[in-house]
């Protein structure tokens, strides 16, 4: 049997990776060779050798409503004739033609001359400005005098003054209801009597002091804020008490014992 020789294999060439395609690749910057785009083809028209049509009549303005008579048009002085081609046979006013200015007079016409007044315009001029009324001078500002209720008191003034004259008869009312109607009524305390209401005072201060310091210092609860509120009222009312004691002549009214 003859012998073959083994066939040299050429090496392929490596393929590139298969990756995830995110747009970029080394293979991209390896030019792509040009390719023309397709040539259109040559347009033809589907109605060869048609020429265009003319313009449709009354493409425009429309289409005539009324027929037109080509040897019926306007001629000179048919406008002055009452017809209905005249806006005046129909009712409309025509503007009026009267000029604003009068007419400029021509060359050939004369001015009247020879026409002299015996009128002193200076002198009337100035009796006129003497016999005339000044004119009184226009002013913007407001005038707060001009009102209606100027010069006069408010009316809650008058309730003010009122409500005060309730209050001071009140109050005398009240005075004269804790004075005493008789001197008798009144009586002065002894030497030995205040010093006694002073002792008893200052007893009941201590007592209440005492009391007083053992509260605690936080008040966390109402209950420890009212004791103290108390405990400062009592004692606010007994040193009230003993500065009027501590005077050397204290009156009573019976009334009050």
């Amino acid at each position: 049997a003859p012998h073959h020789r083994p066939q040299p294999q050429h090496p392929q060439p490596p393929t590139p990776p298969e990756t995830m395609d995110t747009g970029e690749s080394v293979y991209n910057l390896i030019p792509e060779p040009f390719q023309a785009p397709p040539k259109q083809p040559l347009y033809r028209s589907r109605f060869p050798g048609v020429p265009a049509t003319a313009k449709k009549p009354a493409a425009s303005m429309g289409i005539p409503h009324t027929v037109v008579d080509t040897q019926k048009f306007l001629k000179k002085g048919t406008s002055q004739q009452a017809s209905v081609g005249n806006p005046e046979a129909v009712g409309v006013q025509k503007r009026s033609t009267v000029k604003a200015k009068p007419m400029v007079p021509t060359r050939t016409e004369k001015p009247v001359m020879g026409l002299v007044s015996q009128k002193n315009y200076i002198t009337a001029n100035a009796v006129d400005n003497i016999l005339a009324v000044p004119k009184k001078p226009v002013s913007t500002r407001v005038n707060y005098l001009a009102k209606q209720d100027y010069g006069q008191v408010p009316a809650y003034l008058g309730r003010v003054k009122q409500q005060i004259q309730e209050e001071y008869r009140m109050i005398e009312d009240m005075q004269n209801s804790n004075q005493p109607q008789e001197e008798d009524d009144i009586e002065l305390v002894t030497d030995d009597e205040r010093n006694k209401l002073l002792e008893g005072l200052k007893a009941n201060w201590e007592a209440v002091n005492k009391e007083y310091q053992t509260l605690s210092f936080t008040l966390d609860t109402p209950a420890k804020k009212k004791r103290k509120e108390e405990y400062e009222a009592q004692l606010e009312q007994i040193e009230n008490d003993i500065r009027k004691l501590s005077k050397k002549f204290v009156f009573v009214h019976h009334s009050s014992w």
